[in-house]
């Protein structure tokens, strides 16, 4: 009893919920073998075995031998429940120990387990099994201690009356091969997984070797199978020739998102009798189709118990009696085997006991306690399993470090790129951060199996130690539907570098079926079990995002995209207060209502930031062969990404390959961007946009992602299909959150998921919404806010209104953010710009109705103003194209410092209306001087296909871009016939209203004379007129002009130059650089932006490619080819090194 009571207490020491957890893991020191086993059995490890694995047998005393492992299936899900809170010790056997040397006949003796789990549900009274979902192999770990290890000790027999000859057993077999949603037209989804298929009439037969099955018995078998068929079909099940009965399967519908299969579970009962002759077990499957031209069936197991002879059978035999439960001891009657053996109790199966035994006659006896119901194994001295695999490992201790504010959980293959991120976040971001890879944590936390919720738990693990500290996850590398890795479309690189996603119990509604990070960040003591319905949701505890990386190279690329983001001053720029609403137009207008409303919500709680309005019906369509398009409608989305917009907004249909029927966003859409110093987070609330876990595709949440040029920084996106109604409930939560700050900093993305999640649940399905990002970074918020004081010498809350024809002077600080604190070191310059009242717009009604909104789309004023000391005053003139009634405008202000590192926006909503009759009367129109590139141009001269159109203009009352007026716009006319209207490109020069310039690419003009016109208005509506003549010049496509670098010759650095005909292009340069051998030395690779000509932004510097020390020539090439336009050229030269 003393015995049994302190097993018990070791049991409970090793299996305590995880809040008890260890301080020290068992691997922090020592040398270890991580050892793997397939099967429940008895494992041998021999001296060739450990002389093969590094152990020195000379110096081995096997009394210090100790195995630890915490044996097989899954984790538990609920937090509430107990499991190991490190390795646990195992009991061992090793023959020959006592002698304190391990001789070459010597061996070790251990119990291992499956992965899978057979289980006594005393519910229904029947043995079951329980798949493991993640692992075929289960882990056991060897190492040398310097203490003694645990040995496996005799338990005697007790005396007992009660005789039980006969155990109850049960097999199963269960593949998984096929996952239903994966079939054609749709992506895999979901754990549950399925074996053989039936598209036919064939039976399928599958054999069991069973002896002893007991006449008098009843066999229990159960079938779990499932159909795909548009009608009602059977599964008809046979044993042994013997009809058991059908399964009757329902049919499925036929609707897109309807669920794509049935599935069904049943048992059958037959007597022991139809076994008790043979040793032949047949299971046969027949899958009748009825009438149906189309249907197909996958078997998920069977599962078989029956009661059998109590004997050895092939070497090894492990057996239970459920009668036993029913008496207080029981008495085992085992028919003697024919060679030596021995009786293990493996009910607790990492604390082994030896059954003492005796022989009676032909049987062997022995006695025990039978409170619960026991576990044996009876085996063969001659005959034991081997481990399948071996591996050293290295020490490690997670249950021992510091708790950080950021986890990164990466692949070794990719643990310098991961590596290299953490360092940014510690130095630029001053957050703590573990790299941690996903075998250390299931060495620690799941045996060395992979289990999803080894992740979560230790996450766990660090959120009790301190809840307050542990705030982020990052997983960084893709995910797969298919935890074992069973498809063959991705590469061995890609597959070491997966990391877990948790994907759903449902596995066969496309809707309902998820994949989802969330799981790791439900880290509460009543969380974990997800019974995925909107009674077992749960709250997300820290925020959790992925890169869904898939090798070393798209690794490389996304740290050098955050990196960029955080701290290249050439992204400090106006489109950090710019946001795009982008909506489809179909089901009523319901998308283009929801973008409406989000933007509206902007305006009203975070007014510093312009909401840009891309609602599809607003846009013309054309129909083609294809289907019809919007190509304005994708080139003003086109547009948000390449000029810039701090987030994305998209509501509407979607896939995988882009959004809407109309194809607004394409995946080559997304390989084109080039906007790496403007890159948005994306919000796409459509379906499976996002969806990361399909090795079989690359999903346009993670081209854009991973688009090395551009693209997006970060997605909150979907990963399946959803509906528009969670949709709204969880992007109206996200803007609840983005923009609002806490403890008066603005918060990280983690922090901006952990409110949205959490403030929108709506059962499982806004667990379809993940993030594509890293969520510690924080998005590019301007880093202070502009308030406006004065207007016209009068404090804001006593202006007056802003009239026609009124000059009107606003004066402003720059504060931080939610302070009256002014930051007097703020010195540089702004953009302020000025709006009429909102506008009402009817869209076009191209599917029907349409659709009415509001939009500032009236421009009175842009300019630039000088900000000094934190202080800044601007003065223009409000034009007379006005809408006169009264109502509230909108003055955007974007500002920066003069070394372009920090910047501010603010916003003001003035009162607007009437007019103002004071002013003199002006009847002189403005001034426009027209040129071509640069100020040098003049008339009649030769340019490029592509110019940059440069007008300087000026007018003693300032220019007028209002667009209310009709007529009244700022017109640019190309040869008579090509009419654009360019009042957004133009701006007031700094702390002057009276004058300033348009700036606008024409593109793609034909060689040849030309002529253009530009017509513009001043504020009181008096015009000019001025023109310029110019001939296009035929330039050679291929060859950049005056090539050379600088200083040349050089003996430390020099940079290189050309020129180009595409002024304001994007180029990709590629720079090749060869000694006089011919061997390249060295390959300079880099994107520039908005370049101008000649170009001379990249360097070489020999001393550090170590060539400095060689006097002679050096030859180059450059090649330049342009992101957007396909443009290409080259050029080449020499450089002369100097010792």
């Amino acid at each position: 009893m003393k015995k049994s009571l302190i097993n018990s207490i070791l049991f409970f020491l090793f299996f305590l919920p995880l809040k008890n957890y260890a301080q020290n893991s068992v691997l922090a020191k020592g040398n270890w073998i991580k050892i793997g086993v397939k099967n429940n059995g008895v494992y041998r490890l021999d001296a060739e075995f450990l002389q093969r694995n590094g152990f020195d047998l000379a110096k081995i005393n096997p009394q210090n031998i100790q195995l630890f492992g915490n044996g097989g299936g899954m984790l538990p899900q609920s937090n509430l429940q107990d499991r190991a809170v490190d390795l646990t010790e195992n009991n061992i056997y090793i023959e020959g120990e006592a002698d304190g040397k391990f001789d070459a006949q010597d061996f070790i003796l251990f119990y291992g387990q499956s992965p899978h789990k057979t289980y006594y549900d005393a519910a229904t009274g029947s043995l079951k099994h329980q798949f493991n979902i993640y692992a075929d192999t289960t882990f056991y770990f060897l190492t040398l201690a310097e203490t003694k290890g645990l040995r496996i000790k005799d338990q005697a027999s007790v005396v007992a009356t009660n005789n039980i000859s006969t155990f109850d057993d049960y097999v199963f077999h269960e593949v998984d091969q096929k996952n239903i949603l994966a079939q054609a037209p749709f992506a895999g989804s979901g754990r549950e997984w399925f074996g053989e298929e039936f598209s036919g009439t064939n039976e399928q037969i599958f054999a069991f070797n069973l002896p002893g099955i007991i006449a008098n018995s009843m066999v229990n078998i159960t079938c779990s199978a499932a159909v795909a068929a548009y009608g009602q079909t059977d599964f008809v099940v046979r044993a042994n020739e013997q009809d058991l009965g059908r399964m009757a399967m329902s049919a499925i519908g036929s609707d897109r998102y309807d669920y794509k299969g049935f599935s069904a579970t049943k048992s059958f009962t037959i007597s022991g009798s139809a076994f008790a002759s043979t040793d032949a077990f047949r299971i046969g499957l027949t899958y009748d189709k009825k009438t149906l031209t189309y249907g197909v069936g996958y078997l998920n197991y069977l599962g078989i118990q029956t009661k059998r002879a109590l004997k050895l059978y092939n070497q090894q035999t492990i057996f239970r009696a459920i009668e036993s439960v029913n008496y207080p001891t029981v008495n085992y009657v085992i028919e003697k085997p024919t060679a030596t053996f021995r009786i293990w109790d493996i009910t607790n199966p990492l604390q082994v006991q030896n059954q003492v035994y005796s022989l009676q006659n032909q049987s062997v006896n022995f006695g025990v306690t039978s409170q619960i119901l026991r576990e044996f194994i009876i085996f063969s001295n001659t005959d034991f399993l081997v481990p399948v695999s071996t591996q050293k490992i290295n020490n490690q201790n997670l249950h021992n470090i510091d708790v950080p504010n950021l986890v990164i959980v990466s692949s070794p293959l990719l643990k310098t790129q991961a590596s290299r991120l953490a360092d940014f976040r510690r130095e630029h971001d001053k957050l703590s951060v573990l790299v941690v890879s996903p075998e250390e944590i299931y060495n620690e936390y799941s045996s060395g199996k992979q289990d999803i919720s080894a992740i979560r738990d230790f996450l766990r693990s660090l959120y009790q130690k301190k809840p307050d500290t542990i705030k982020y996850l990052l997983l960084f590398g893709d995910a797969s539907y298919d935890y074992k890795k069973r498809l063959n479309v991705i590469n061995d690189e890609t597959k070491a570098i997966l990391i877990p996603t948790y994907e759903s119990r449902e596995s066969l509604h496309p809707i309902f079926s998820y994949s989802s990070d969330d799981y790791f960040g439900f880290l509460q003591d009543n969380e974990g079990e997800w019974t995925e319905n909107q009674a077992g949701n749960h709250t997300l505890e820290i925020g959790i995002g992925r890169l869904p990386v898939k090798n070393v190279e798209e690794a490389k690329q996304i740290v050098d995209k955050l990196i960029n983001y955080g701290t290249n001053k050439n992204t400090i720029g106006q489109w950090r207060s710019k946001l795009a609403f982008v909506a489809d137009d179909d089901d009523g207008n319901i998308h283009q209502q929801d973008a409406e409303a989000f933007a509206t919500m902007v305006n009203i709680f975070s007014p510093a930031y312009q909401t840009g309005k891309i609602y599809l019906d607003a846009f013309p369509l054309i129909s083609l062969p294809e289907g019809q398009r919007s190509p304005l409608a994708n080139n003003a989305l086109n547009q948000a990404f390449q000029q810039g917009s701090l987030i994305v907004n998209y509501n509407g249909h979607g896939a995988e390959t882009g959004w809407t029927d109309e194809q607004i966003l394409t995946l080559k859409d997304i390989q084109s961007w080039t906007n790496f110093n403007n890159m948005p987070l994306m919000l796409t609330a459509t379906c499976q946009f996002g969806r990361f876990d399909d090795p079989n595709q690359i999903s346009g949440a993670e081209l854009s992602i991973l688009n090395p040029n551009g693209g997006a920084i970060a997605l909150l996106t979907t990963t399946r299909p959803v509906y528009q109604n969670t949709n709204f409930f969880i992007n109206q939560a996200f803007y609840q959150a983005v923009f609002t700050p806490i403890n008066g900093v603005m918060p990280r993305l983690g922090d901006v998921m952990v409110s949205t999640k959490n403030n929108s649940l709506q059962g499982v399905l806004n667990r379809n919404f993940s993030l594509l990002g890293d969520p510690s970074m924080k998005l590019a918020y301007p880093e202070y806010e502009v308030s406006f004081v004065k207007i016209n010498g009068k404090e804001i809350a006593k202006a007056d209104t802003l009239k026609a024809q009124s000059k009107v002077t606003i004066e402003g600080e720059i504060r931080q953010l939610g302070t009256q604190t002014k930051i007097n070191t703020f010195s540089g310059k702004a953009v302020i710009t000025v709006y009429d009242k909102e506008k009402s717009i009817s869209t076009k009604g191209n599917k029907g109705l349409k659709f009415n909104y509001q939009d500032f789309t009236n421009i009175l004023f842009k300019g630039e103003v000088s900000v000094l000391n934190g202080s800044f005053t601007s003065t223009f003139v409000v034009p007379k194209d006005i809408n006169y009634q009264l109502g509230e405008g909108k003055i955007f202000m974007y500002a920066q410092t003069t070394d372009g590192l920090l910047d501010a926006s603010g916003a003001l909503n003035p009162m607007i209306g009437g007019a103002d009759n004071r002013l003199e009367q002006d009847n002189t129109p403005p001034s426009a001087k027209l040129y071509l590139n640069d100020l040098s141009f003049v008339d009649g001269g030769l340019t490029n296909e592509s110019p940059i159109f440069f007008a300087n203009i000026a007018d003693e009352n300032g220019i007028n871009i209002a667009s209310e007026g009709l007529g009244h716009e700022l017109l640019l006319t190309v040869d008579d016939t090509l009419k654009i209207i360019v009042n957004q490109y133009f701006i007031a020069n700094k702390d002057d209203y009276r004058s300033g310039q348009i700036k606008y690419q024409i593109k793609n003009l034909i060689a040849g004379e030309h002529q253009l016109k530009l017509k513009v208005w001043d504020t009181n509506n008096n015009s000019t007129e001025s023109s310029l003549r110019f001939r296009v010049n035929a330039e050679s496509q291929n060859r950049l002009k005056n090539v050379f670098c600088f200083p040349n010759p050089t003996s430390e650095k020099t940079t290189f130059s050309f020129e180009h005909n595409q002024e304001g292009d994007d180029f990709n340069v590629i720079i090749e650089i060869f000694d006089t051998f011919g061997h390249l030395i060295k390959q300079i690779k880099e994107n520039a932006y908005q370049v101008s000509t000649p170009f001379n932004k990249i360097s070489w510097n020999i001393v550090e490619d170590s060539v400095s020390n060689v006097t002679g020539n050096y030859f180059y090439r450059i090649f330049v080819k342009s992101l957007t336009t396909g443009y290409q050229a080259n050029g080449s030269g020499k450089i002369i090194s100097l010792k």
